[in-house]
């Protein structure tokens, strides 16, 4: 899959063309070039996949944290398939463990199963795997 329109929102945002002032302090401490070649790597990588160079890996961090931003700007939410993935690589992303629901809570077993599913990936993977499924929405759905 391509990430090109994660890269191309991202340009605009640095450059105050499109989006939130939010948005554009978050692409602000983003390095493109070294969020490209991270995310090239891990994406190529297996579920264990990371970065071991100092700037590739404060650049994937800071490249999530904008696609957390960035996701906000869609047109409308996504499908219920790609909220799952997204919720699941975001909690994985923040080495977060959601809490076992009831067996009553189906939402939130849907959620729980989603991240259980991926909970095994790096994190470094997660939040490549993040912005790979923001762009993916961003081909399919838009932005703002």
């Amino acid at each position: 899959m391509s990430t090109d329109s994660f890269f191309t929102a991202l340009a605009a945002s640095q450059s105050k063309e499109k989006f939130t002032p939010t948005v554009h302090s978050a692409a602000a401490k983003v390095n493109a070039d070294a969020l490209k070649t991270a995310v090239d790597a891990v994406l190529a990588g297996g579920d264990d996949a990371t970065v071991s160079d100092a700037d590739q890996s404060a650049a994937l961090k800071a490249g999530f944290e904008y696609a957390t931003e960035l996701v906000k700007m869609l047109v409308k939410e996504p499908g219920t398939d790609d909220k799952l993935k997204l919720y699941a690589y975001f909690k994985r992303s923040r080495n977060e463990e959601p809490a076992q629901p009831s067996f009553y809570q189906l939402e939130s077993k849907f959620k729980y199963n989603a991240w259980k599913e991926i909970s095994h990936i790096s994190q470094q993977r997660a939040q490549a795997l993040y912005i790979e499924k923001v762009a993916v929405a961003i081909d399919s759905i838009g932005t703002q």
